[in-house]
């Protein structure tokens, strides 16, 4: 995907390198320009967007936008999140979801070697990607499989290009029949504007009670429906004029990506989630995304709720590192479980 829009140059004082005559890295500063170009590209992800990064920030990230130019043309792109290393004066540089290029491709190899150049002069320990990529792994020398991840490899996918009455037809036929249930006892599902909660941070809190998870506070999401703007498509379920479910998705390029979802107990004798989850479906495949994401295949009861959806399993290439600082490095990696169980990093990158 090419784009010809404005853009900063690197001072190249900074050593930023290029590996490709012709070819320079550029940080990407004007949000219209960067949401434009990650939502047009077939390689877009939802992580990738501005509002996304910018939410990020609430949990201690930097993001930055980076861009490979060629002759005025952006030929890839990539946002990565800086997370400073308490008291080190040390980073660590994410890539979720990305980068913006096509997978495994000499661009986006090129992309990332020049990001790691980049990222050692922010005093980055490590880069690290989770890329959207289907596949056993990557060859790139110097990269090598992390031990840990943030996002998960493992998920579920649906293909929006299937007819509408192929897709409703593939679901479970219990599961059918409480989408019909629910439509004719007049369950309604809109999408809220951009920046509207209405009622889903209290749904969320009931949810994750039951199911035993924590949660950001609820001015992050607040702030997340605003930053992800017309990207945002926070859909709510509503029985008898009250909100009793909801699913969130972020959508962009190609992909409908589900971040986050629950139901009271209203909506769980009413059944109403699985009528939710239909409508966003149906209504992902309206707005033309190709592919619908479930974001995961996690514990067995949730895992068995998304497969009656007839997705098909996939699995993304996982987690891949590029360590800047070896020894730092090592040290970091072995201490990564302590720091997942504290909550910090894994809450930020998510």
């Amino acid at each position: 995907m090419r784009a010809r829009i404005s853009y900063d140059k690197f001072d190249k004082s900074r050593a930023l390198g290029c590996y490709n005559a012709g070819m320079e890295l550029a940080e990407i500063t004007d949000q219209a320009a960067w949401d434009n170009y990650v939502a047009a590209s077939p390689y877009g992800h939802p992580l990738q967007l501005w509002g996304w990064g910018e939410t990020k920030r609430e949990s201690n990230w930097q993001p930055t936008r980076l861009a490979l130019v060629r002759d005025g043309n952006w030929v890839a792109a990539v946002q990565v999140l800086l997370w400073p290393i308490p008291r080190s004066g040390r980073f660590v540089a994410y890539v979720p979801r990305g980068p913006v290029a096509e997978a495994g491709s000499t661009v986006a190899h090129e992309l990332m070697e020049q990001v790691a150049v980049w990222a050692k002069h922010q005093d980055a320990i490590y880069l690290r990607m989770e890329p959207a990529w289907e596949g056993e792994g990557l060859d790139w020398a110097g990269w090598r499989r992390a031990r840990h991840q943030i996002q998960m490899k493992e998920t579920f996918l649906i293909d929006l290009t299937m007819e509408e009455s192929a897709l409703l037809q593939a679901i479970d036929g219990k599961y059918r029949y409480y989408i019909r249930k629910s439509e004719r006892d007049g369950v309604i599902v809109r999408r809220l504007a951009p920046g509207e909660l209405g009622d889903v941070f209290e749904i969320y809190e009931e949810t994750a009670r039951r199911a035993g998870f924590g949660l950001h506070s609820k001015a992050y999401y607040e702030h997340l429906a605003a930053r992800l703007g017309e990207h945002s498509y926070l859909l709510v379920a509503e029985q008898d004029g009250q909100q009793c479910a909801f699913l969130w998705l972020a959508a962009a390029g190609s992909t409908a990506y589900e971040l986050y979802g629950g139901v009271n107990q209203i909506g769980r004798d009413g059944r109403v989630n699985y009528f939710l989850k239909w409508q966003a479906i149906s209504m992902m495949k309206t707005a033309g995304f190709i592919t619908y994401d479930f974001n995961g295949r996690v514990s067995e009861g949730v895992s068995d709720f998304k497969k009656n959806f007839a997705p098909r399993e996939a699995d993304y290439i996982g987690t891949w590192d590029r360590p800047l600082n070896p020894v730092m490095y090592s040290v970091w990696e072995n201490a990564w479980p302590l720091i997942k169980r504290a909550g910090r990093l894994v809450r930020g990158g998510r």
